[in-house]
């Protein structure tokens, strides 16, 4: 074969084994080191995976956690708040209720004074209408009435 560009010969041989030793280093010095690598790049990020999947359930945990103590604290709160409102209501009816009994208490004693004042100058007047009447009997028969 000669004057051909590709020749099989003995050459052929070494480029076998030159390639076979190329790829046995090769395959030693890049591409375990580099799988070896990969595959414990796969190892963390599964591991990180995990703690965030981890993570991401404590959260929701928590979060769960933190709206059923904010559910009852708003119950709490509305009941303090409805007990107020009801002691509020208890004491504005208390209240009312001692105006009214003293304005009826002042109204009664105010009649009483006014019936007295009445009273009193009924008696006044009676007496004033007695005298006078007998100042006109006295002045009508020109004597005393007895």
């Amino acid at each position: 074969m000669a004057g051909s560009i590709v020749a099989i010969d003995w050459t052929l041989a070494v480029q076998a084994v030159n390639f076979l030793v190329f790829m046995v280093l090769i395959n030693k010095f890049l591409f375990q080191p580099l799988l070896n690598l990969m595959e414990e790049r796969e190892k963390e990020l599964g591991s990180h995976h995990s703690e965030v999947e981890a993570l991401r359930k404590k959260a929701e945990e928590l979060l769960k956690e933190v709206d059923e103590l904010l559910n009852g604290a708003k119950a709490k709160a509305k009941k303090i708040i409805d007990e107020a409102v009801k002691e509020a209501k208890a004491e504005r009816d208390r209240i009312l209720k001692a105006a009214q009994e003293e304005a009826t208490a002042k109204v009664e004693e105010a009649k009483k004074e006014i019936w007295q004042g009445f009273e009193s100058e009924k008696a006044k007047i009676e007496a004033e209408a007695e005298k006078i009447a007998d100042e006109v009997v006295r002045k009508i028969l020109g004597k005393k009435a007895a």
